[in-house]
């Protein structure tokens, strides 16, 4: 049975088509405009913040290594082919090692913020509250703007932390909304939108590439803007969530290969730009607009398609693999399934996920970082740690016990890896198992202490 959070999926479903919209927009000059400029504000104003937040949500610390690498080898992979393309229709490219090309930011930035998540796991609160601190004040730096996609990265990292922590329970709590509320919500967010516009608002903020010296405001004044611009995208993100059902459709397959989508659109954007620059010029905008979000359809269907996601998830998954084989303690399944050959592990599956018997299950003991004896950076134990070594572990003559795979409990059921179960709270706790009572021995029950938990698939 599928544990899969649709809400999740249907949200990024929603978001991709945004970017795809947005990024053709875009290429149109809109923000001169006032029947472009609206959507415009609406666009920027929360699509990325939202998207970050939902890929808090699914991140997880275990085969960190594969994960992060995972990030710089689409980067690596993307940059390349993006500047031959552009090049082909006679684009300026823009090259520059140290800034990522265009939408190429948010690649990078991912693999930043999936190096916090152990962090994030091993101590909630501090980094709560240093993602907020950076957020805001990040900007005070005069050195990082756009290079290493810095800016962005910290001033988006506080929702990927919050999506982390709490993004389960906000969803939940989104939708457990009365319609009178969702409504009021909706109307709060859209009132921000209309603030922004009214006011235009300088574009850029909604952006968060730029520090505040770019824009020549004092250091109280550029701290209070970002906070009004990260409450205006926590408002929106907010009203998206609370229509959301948990639904699979053709938006929720949408949102499953987003990952795709957003890698591929750049090559059609670009392949349009020639067309789109001069839009408006033989158009009225309100046409333009149509035209855009009629492509935006279209295109965000098509590179939706199955085998687009599959080959990327082959091309990098291969690529990571092969420079990841040098170094296997960064790769601890593959020890796990080496000696696990002799030794008969057995491979059940529960919901989407697969986990194998008492080498590799949801609750790794050395993937997660979820307790004192767990590394957190999906590494091999270290000598001396663990239950076994513990004080009060006792053993029978002749009795081999594990406690590196304890026995599922009844209604106790494990986060699934790759999937958006969450348990309540965003703790997870390990089974209950007793040692057997001896002739001088007393039965002992053993727990885990909890931490708190919480791209997948194509974004």
């Amino acid at each position: 049975m599928s544990t899969r959070d649709y809400r999740i999926d249907r949200a990024k479903g929603i978001l991709i088509f945004l970017v795809v919209l947005g990024h053709l927009l875009a290429r149109t000059s809109p923000w001169e405009s006032p029947i472009l400029g609206a959507p415009m504000y609406f666009i920027y104003m929360f699509h990325m913040p939202a998207f970050v937040f939902l890929a808090g949500i699914t991140a997880k610390s275990n085969k960190l290594a594969e994960r992060v690498l995972t990030y710089f080898v689409l980067l690596a992979t993307v940059l390349p082919l993006m500047w031959g393309w552009m090049w082909i229709f006679g684009l300026n490219p823009d090259y520059d090692f140290l800034r990522p090309f265009w939408y190429t930011w948010f690649l990078l930035s991912m693999a930043w913020w999936m190096i916090t998540v152990p962090f994030i796991e091993r101590f909630p609160r501090t980094m709560l509250v240093a993602s907020l601190v950076v957020g805001l004040f990040g900007g005070l730096l005069p050195i990082l703007d756009t290079e290493l996609s810095a800016a962005r990265t910290m001033a988006f990292w506080p929702f990927f932390v919050i999506g982390k922590l709490y993004g389960k329970q906000i969803i939940g709590w989104a939708g457990s909304l009365a319609i009178w509320q969702k409504l009021g919500l909706s109307v709060a967010a859209l009132a921000a939108v209309g603030y922004f516009y009214l006011d235009q608002v300088d574009h850029n903020w909604l952006y968060g590439s730029l520090n505040f010296a770019h824009f020549g405001v004092s250091v109280p004044e550029g701290v209070g803007l970002r906070l009004i611009v990260d409450l205006g995208a926590v408002l929106l993100t907010l009203a998206l969530l609370t229509w959301l059902s948990n639904t699979k459709d053709t938006l929720a397959t949408i949102g499953k290969h987003s990952l795709a989508v957003y890698i591929l659109h750049g090559f059609v954007v670009r392949g349009l730009q020639p067309v789109l620059d001069d839009s408006r010029t033989v158009l009225h905008d309100a046409v333009v607009l149509l035209i855009c979000a009629a492509l935006a359809v279209v295109w965000t269907g098509v590179l939706s398609w199955g085998p687009f996601e599959r080959a990327l998830r082959w091309w990098s998954s291969t690529v990571t693999g092969l420079l990841l084989k040098p170094f296997p303690f960064l790769r601890p399944e593959d020890s796990d399934r080496r000696g696990g050959r002799g030794g008969g592990s057995r491979r059940s599956r529960r919901g989407d996920a697969y986990y194998s018997g008492d080498a590799h299950h949801p609750g790794n003991a050395y993937s997660e970082g979820d307790g004192p004896d767990r590394q957190g950076l999906g590494l091999q134990p270290l000598p001396g740690v663990g239950y076994q070594h513990s004080p009060g572990f006792e053993q029978q003559p002749g009795q081999q016990q594990s406690f590196a795979s304890p026995a599922p409990v009844a209604g106790e059921a494990y986060p699934l890896p790759g999937s958006h179960e969450v348990p309540q709270n965003n703790a997870t706790y390990e089974t209950t198992q007793e040692v057997p009572a001896g002739a001088a021995q007393r039965a002992m029950r053993y727990r885990r202490l909890p931490v708190y938990l919480s791209g997948d698939e194509d974004s």
